[in-house]
This record gives structure tokens, C-alpha cells and sequence, in this order.
């Protein structure tokens, strides 16, 4: 029989987000992968202190961060030009089962029928078009009801085979992932020329920023963002970069507000906690983060993810929850 394990809830469904912590990093899969990748004495002490929730949580997180370090194939590049990991069919095989463990594997979880935003969030091409038409589908099939939709994203050229992949999708003319969100945005919701552009161009890396904004035909508004990024000098927009862009020029957010966020199911874990850290702690917002559901998209096979792809978004998890704990300790 191969690797199983019982589901781990979601950091930030429940009560209490810091015991959701506790219990995410003292979880089987959590620990069955630590000790899989284990090398040495101290990682196996590792493994044990997160079972048994022993010491400081944000020194457990801290160490494992250090810990999965060893599985940073991109080391700074796009998740699509990321190598390999060479490893056993067995440690492949509980790779597998511990993500599905962890929320990566989808199914859609809707707490409510109607979200006052829902939000598409960015990614490589694939997400930009898989993304805008999963949420169009939980809008137009009735699944939920929307009181805006927006395409949150960033200017972020293209890199690998993502230029095939935009002519393959009818697009060859795409470039870069802010006109790919725009793109996937005005085919899945069936929307016209914008009522308005905004925008401002910069020579930093992640400096510039632009929004536009439509209407579908029964009047819903539906804006596409690219943020900008808060280190402009380094890097470009991340995804806590597009929540905090969107909390503070888009959206007005007000305390009870239920915010519905699509993406694709392997970074549900590590976006929704940063969501928990940057919409719902400081705004009292409700948030609730979804993947795409396999095989519900027609003409769209479900997206496959190898083991070393799930390891690296442990690792982002792992991140993400490092600063969520950070936020709430300086959260009155």
C-alpha cells in the first residue's frame, strides 16, 4: 500500500491561525517529508521537535526553512526553469501523498454562495488563462456570485516556453504576464474594450504599475492589476505585493467583506496564508482561497506537477507561515 495521510486543514480556516500553524508544522506529512530528506542527526531532531511542537514556532519554521533549502531548484528564477531533483520512487510516492495532505491536490472548498471580490491571481501563461476561466465558470455557472472580479498580477516578461505556449493559446503576441492576465480575463468574462486604463511606467525592475477596468454586459465590474513591487530596485511584484495593491487602490476593503481568491491548486497553502497575513488580519476581511478543479474546464487537462514541484511549494509554505507568525505577534 502506498503512502496515505489524513487531511491537514488550511492555515487560516480556522479560529485560531496561530494554532493552525502549530498544527500544519506537528503534521504526519510534514514530518513523513523530513524525515524522507533527512541527512543527518539534526535533521532528524528536526523532525521529532516538530512533532512534538517543541520550542518556538517561528524557530521551527525557521529551521525547517533552512532545511528545505535543499530543495531550492530555482534559486531565484521562474518556477518553469526550475531543475529537477534526483530522487527514490519511494521518496517520489510520499512527496505525492503529503501534498495531497496539505490542500495541494484542489477541491474547491466555498464556504459562501456570494464573495463581495473575487480574485484571479497571476502567474505563468498557463495560470494567467486557467485561472480567468475556472473563476469565470464559478461566476457564470452560478457557483457563487461576484460583486467584482479582478485579475491581480504584475508586468513580469515572459521567460522558457511561455511564448509557446501564448501561441498555442491563440496569443502570439503576448509577452509578459500582465497583458497575459488581460488576455485570459477578456475571453473567459466576454468583456469589450476597458471604460479606463491607469498606469505608470518605470525604469526600476518591478516599479511599474497598471489597471484597467470593465463592465461585464450585466454590469459587474471586472478590473485586470499588475502591482508593483514593494523592493522596486530588486525585484518584481509578488503575490503579498498584488494583496496590498488591491487593498489600498482598488478594492476599499471594510471589515467583513468576503474575498474569494482562485488560483491553481499546488500554491493554495502558501497564498492563502499570505492572504490570512495581508487582507484578513489587517482589514477583518474573510478570505477563502480555491484551486482550479480538475477536469471541469473544457478543452483543459488537469495541470500535472512533479515531486520536486510540490517540494518547492512546501518550501514557499513554509515561508509564508514564517511571516504570517510575524504579523500576528505584532497583531494587537
Amino acid at each position: 500500500m502506498g503512502a496515505h495521510f489524513d487531511q491537514v486543514p488550511l492555515v487560516g480556516t480556522g479560529l485560531d491561525p496561530a494554532g493552525d500553524i502549530d498544527g500544519w508544522l506537528a503534521s504526519a506529512p510534514v514530518h513523513a517529508l523530513v524525515e524522507a530528506f533527512s541527512r543527518t542527526e539534526q535533521d532528524h531532531e528536526l523532525a521529532r521537535d516538530l512533532a512534538a511542537e517543541k520550542g518556538d514556532v517561528a524557530e521551527r519554521l525557521a529551521r525547517l526553512d533552512a532545511f528545505t533549502d535543499r530543495w531550492d531548484t530555482r534559486r531565484g528564477r521562474e518556477r518553469n526553469l526550475a531543475d529537477e531533483l534526483p530522487m527514490r520512487p519511494d521518496q517520489e510516492e510520499l512527496v505525492l501523498a503529503a501534498a495531497e495532505a496539505l490542500g495541494m491536490h484542489g477541491g474547491t472548498r466555498l464556504r459562501y454562495d456570494r464573495y463581495d471580490h473575487v480574485l484571479m491571481l497571476g502567474g505563468l501563461i498557463r495560470a494567467c488563462l486557467v485561472r480567468t476561466a475556472y473563476a469565470a465558470h464559478l461566476v457564470q455557472t452560478g457557483r457563487v456570485t461576484a460583486g467584482s472580479v479582478t485579475a491581480l498580477g504584475g508586468h513580469r516578461p515572459f521567460v522558457g516556453d511561455e511564448f509557446e505556449l501564448a501561441a498555442q493559446a491563440g496569443a502570439p503576441e503576448l509577452e509578459e504576464e500582465y497583458e497575459a492576465m488581460d488576455f485570459g480575463t477578456r475571453r473567459a468574462f466576454g468583456l469589450g474594450a476597458p471604460e479606463s486604463v491607469e498606469g505608470e511606467e518605470s525604469d526600476l525592475p518591478g516599479g511599474t504599475w497598471g489597471v484597467r477596468r470593465y463592465r461585464t454586459p450585466d454590469g459587474m465590474p471586472v478590473q485586470v492589476v499588475a502591482a508593483p513591487s514593494s523592493e522596486p530596485e530588486r525585484r518584481r511584484a509578488d503575490t503579498p505585493d498584488s494583496y496590498a495593491f488591491f487593498a489600498k487602490q482598488i478594492a476599499e476593503l471594510q471589515p467583513g467583506e468576503r474575498l474569494l481568491l482562485v488560483t491553481t491548486a499546488i500554491y493554495v497553502p502558501a497564498q492563502h496564508a499570505a492572504a490570512v497575513r495581508m487582507l484578513k488580519l489587517p482589514y477583518g476581511v474573510e478570505v477563502d482561497t480555491v484551486g482550479n478543479e480538475p477536469g471541469v474546464l473544457a478543452g483543459m487537462a488537469a495541470q500535472q506537477f512533479s515531486a520536486t514541484k510540490y517540494l518547492l511549494e512546501v518550501r514557499s509554505t513554509v515561508r509564508s507561515l514564517a511571516r504570517l507568525v510575524d504579523a500576528l505577534r505584532q497583531t494587537p
